[in-house]
């Protein structure tokens, strides 16, 4: 599907934005003819749409977890906001845009579309560490001031090699006599369950349990339901064996995970998160923040603090529109104490990114670390 998607021509607004400074929608790479737009200009109206309306008809279709905002935000910026605008309002061979610049003068512009298959995004550079290890989806990077600091960055919970870099890194931690270590969660979706475990095994020194559970029914078998022979083989093997618990009507299971006691961290945590932080990087905050003391910097994650839909999905494809339609078998039970208020991990430390900080690259996250560490 990703891969059709990828290869669909479709005429696309020639801009790629983000939110800053509340809720004003600025230009970050003009994809145009017209030199006139710079990034950092600001987009007052879209085919005459003033941008608190179309943000808001374009949150009102953004998925969600609870009556979080963040995911909405971090989820249609950059080039994924103009996509969002077409879904909304349809593909169109020109935009007329209203603009004003950082000089306070307001233009309208015609633009003409540009092809999905053209389209570019480009990000300024953050300050980049030199991966000390690095796998397709996660780096391993130490910084070398007056206390060092140990930062894992993790993009997604999945890839070749995970538990023979997770191995080898604690094990240059632990040589090292690093008292402080970054998790970054930040724009990481989520992954594999067991391979989230995995690394806290690392992290929390008892036992971890992740407790989740499904209602008696015969989804999984379902032939409408579309899953590949992997996922739909792994219902069928909860289902033949005997629960755990039989809880509300519902078949309880448990994930579990026991600490890597040779190789355990025992310093300080900070775990780097944002909107885009769900599904397995929601887990992961969540326990390191409540089971290791954790310090939370950043945005509020995507994720639901006390637990998710999710686990294994199938999907169905509407007959008429072809919409495709995602449907969780699971529900993740966070083992922790807190209340369920439909909201995501709230960061001890939250950062605010101004316009100028994301032109520059700057990260804001980074540097709340490094002023607690001195």
């Amino acid at each position: 599907m990703l891969k059709t998607i990828k290869k669909t021509n479709r005429p696309i607004l020639p801009l790629n934005v983000f939110v800053a400074d509340s809720n004003k929608l600025i230009v970050l790479n003009n994809l145009s003819s017209d030199t006139t737009i710079k990034p950092g200009d600001e987009i007052l109206h879209i085919d005459k749409r003033p941008i608190n309306s179309i943000l808001k008809t374009i949150y009102s279709i953004t998925t969600s977890d609870g009556y979080n905002e963040t995911y909405k935000k971090q989820s249609t910026r950059y080039n994924s906001f103009k996509y969002y605008y077409s879904f909304c309002y349809g593909f169109k061979f020109d935009y007329t845009v209203k603009i004003k610049h950082q000089n306070n003068r307001i233009n309208d512009y015609k633009l003409s579309a540009i092809s999905s298959l053209k389209d570019t995004l480009i990000l300024s550079k953050k300050d980049s560490l030199a991966p000390s290890r690095k796998i397709k989806t996660c780096s391993y990077s130490v910084i070398k001031n007056s206390t060092p600091i140990t930062v894992i960055d993790i993009n997604a919970f999945k890839g070749k090699r995970w538990r023979s870099f997770f191995r080898k890194t604690f094990k240059d931690i632990d040589h090292q006599n690093i008292e402080h270590l970054v998790i970054d969660l930040r724009d990481n979706g989520g992954g594999q369950i067991n391979l989230g475990l995995n690394l806290l095994s690392y992290l929390i020194n008892k036992k971890t349990v992740l407790p989740f559970d499904k209602k008696i029914n015969t989804t999984a078998f379902n032939p409408k339901y579309k899953m590949d022979f992997g996922m739909r083989a792994v219902p069928i093997m909860f289902a033949l064996r005997p629960p755990e618990r039989f809880k509300n009507g519902r078949l309880r299971h448990y994930f579990m995970a026991f600490p890597k006691k040779r190789k355990q961290f025992k310093g300080q945590i900070y775990v780097l998160t944002n909107g885009r932080s769900f599904s397995m990087s929601g887990v992961t905050s969540t326990y390191l923040k409540h089971k290791s003391n954790a310090i939370i910097i950043g945005e509020e994650t995507g994720a639901n603090v006390a637990g998710s839909n999710a686990a294994i999905s199938g999907k169905i494809i509407l007959p008429n529109s072809k919409v495709i339609v995602h449907i969780p078998l699971y529900h993740l039970y966070h083992d922790i104490d807190v209340k369920n208020e439909g909201r995501g991990l709230m960061p001890d430390y939250p950062t605010n990114y101004t316009k100028e900080d994301v032109l520059n690259g700057e990260d804001v996250d980074m540097k709340k670390v490094l002023e607690l560490v001195k």
